[in-house]
């Protein structure tokens, strides 16, 4: 499906009702999921933030470099698995 849209950027209304049409086509044909989509509420965002900081704790008394990415990349996929 293709369509056109011409505004006419001297009418007001126009645009808000072009506008409307292509929000309308987005919504119903143009959602695309290429993978997760991870979403946290802020609470939830600082529990896994103190959650990490202890791990990097405990990783550092174990002899571990817990500021290197591998830490953080495999908390971070521990993380993302536990997504549904």
């Amino acid at each position: 499906m293709k369509l056109t849209l011409v505004i006419d950027t001297e009418d007001p209304e126009g645009v808000k009702d072009a506008y409307k049409v292509a929000s309308m086509f987005y919504k119903k044909h143009g959602h695309v999921n290429y993978g997760k989509a991870a979403t946290f509420s802020k609470i939830a965002y600082i529990k896994m933030l103190r959650t990490f900081a202890k791990e990097a704790l405990k990783a550092k008394a174990n002899g571990e470099d817990p500021s290197g990415l591998r830490f953080a990349k495999n908390y971070a996929d521990k993380i993302f698995n536990e997504i549904p």
